[in-house]
């Protein structure tokens, strides 16, 4: 599951570009910024293709090819004016196993400081460090 949800290689070239303690960083803020994306509440359609169209690259540049192509999807359904239900609840599902699978694949720096974030839909708790499996 973690290599059709991560490409592994993706994230070895960017370690080895910007180091391993950068792209450490950088996963844990990606893994934060997941933890509350495409949250239901009161929002326009407008809202989602904004907040999609922010996740559309991070998630691309760090290997995430499937959450990167979700994420345009929505993008341009919010554009198109289109309804949203289904395409956000696959959204929402992709994320949260997204960020299991960057978890599995080690691709943080254990970082004892850090709480465990919960992915929104509360369907996981996921540690932003690797949990020894």
């Amino acid at each position: 599951m973690s290599h059709a949800l991560v490409n592994r290689e993706a994230l070895d070239e960017l370690s080895a570009v910007i180091g391993p303690e950068k792209l450490a960083r950088i996963v844990d803020r990606f893994l934060l910024s997941l933890a509350s994306a495409v949250e239901e509440g009161d929002r326009t359609a407008a809202d989602y293709g904004r907040e999609a169209h922010t996740l559309v690259s991070m998630s691309g540049m760090l290997g995430c090819d499937a959450l990167s192509r979700a994420c345009r999807a929505v993008e341009e359904a919010a554009a198109a004016g289109h309804d949203l239900t289904d395409s956000l609840a696959a959204l929402r599902m992709l994320r949260d196993q997204t960020v299991v699978a960057l978890q599995d694949l080690g691709a943080v720096i254990p970082a004892t400081d850090q709480p465990a974030i919960t992915a929104s839909s509360g369907a996981s708790k996921v540690r932003t460090a690797p949990s020894g499996g």
